[in-house]
């Protein structure tokens, strides 16, 4: 009896099947419970509001008071370049990786509401505003590339120990990272951050030595101050390109945590505070 109701259901034309199922007595309990829960549609948290104009969201704030710029690293880069190509932007504190399609900090919204992160920033500035960036040879191209991927590791491991291996620095970092959740969601997003710092960096060094570590970027600092020499940007460029949004960021990082283990040499200091107040106090 069951199969001869199926097959007569089956075999009914396609509206006709439908009314069958949405008149059944068991749909028509079904929906007569749901009634009684009506579906509210909530602001979402973390929502994006239409943009007049393109956002980066970073984290947030600086380590210093007053400070536009974030405490990490890698939003610093992008703040920087987009800077330097006079992109114009605002910046949005969400610490919330989640909200980014790569789930990390920072991403750039355009007005478009297409989200841009890592090198399509880049590419997205110097398609729509090169002619606010220097320009390099091939030969100087290849060595920034290098100088990139020598700060991208011995200056970030320096970092990423200070900041998550260090004991000391543990209240620290979980107030930047994490201190704006709840209890005890920081505590476990702390301690993913913290695998995942640690993470990374034993792929780059098997044994975490800590003063290795810090000698490393001691070294890589005196091998980048030999590069710049006395020049306003990397390679002689009259204006700035994407290896000096990556040197800046990392130096403007380590003094401003500060990272004391490690030295900054004095055309680097000359330097960080040259791009500082040229391109971020003007804001202010």
């Amino acid at each position: 009896m069951q199969m001869k109701n199926y097959l007569s259901l089956i075999n009914m034309p396609d509206q006709t099947w439908r009314n069958a199922i949405n008149n059944h007595p068991i749909q028509q309990s079904i929906r007569q419970f749901l009634n009684k829960f009506p579906l509210k549609t909530h602001r979402s948290l973390y929502g994006i509001r239409e943009l007049d104009v393109p956002s980066l969201y970073i984290w947030g704030p600086g380590w210093k008071s007053g400070q536009e710029t974030s405490f990490d690293q890698e939003c610093v880069k992008w703040q920087t370049f987009l800077k330097f190509g006079k992109f114009e932007f605002e910046t949005k504190r969400s610490n919330e990786p989640l909200m980014s399609p790569s789930g990390k900090l920072p991403f750039l919204m355009l007005s478009t509401d297409d989200v841009l992160v890592d090198d399509a920033i880049e590419k997205h500035v110097y398609d729509s505003y090169s002619e606010n960036l220097g320009s390099l040879t091939n030969e100087q191209e290849a060595n920034s590339q290098a100088y990139i991927a020598f700060a991208d590791n011995k200056l970030r491991n320096a970092l990423l120990y200070y900041l998550w291996c260090e004991p000391a620095n543990e209240l620290m970092t979980h107030k930047k990272y994490v201190g704006h959740y709840a209890k005890p969601l920081d505590k476990v997003l702390f301690h993913k951050y913290k695998n995942l710092a640690v993470k990374e960096l034993l792929t780059r060094k098997p044994v975490l030595d800590k003063e290795e570590i810090y000698q490393e970027a001691d070294e890589a600092l005196q091998a980048i101050s030999t590069v710049l020499g006395d020049t306003d940007y990397f390679f002689g460029s009259r204006l700035p390109t994407i290896i000096d949004a990556v040197i800046f960021s990392y130096i403007h990082v380590i003094l401003n945590i500060p990272l004391r283990r490690v030295k900054v040499p004095p055309n680097l200091l000359k330097y960080s505070e040259r791009i500082y107040n040229d391109y971020f106090l003007p804001e202010f």
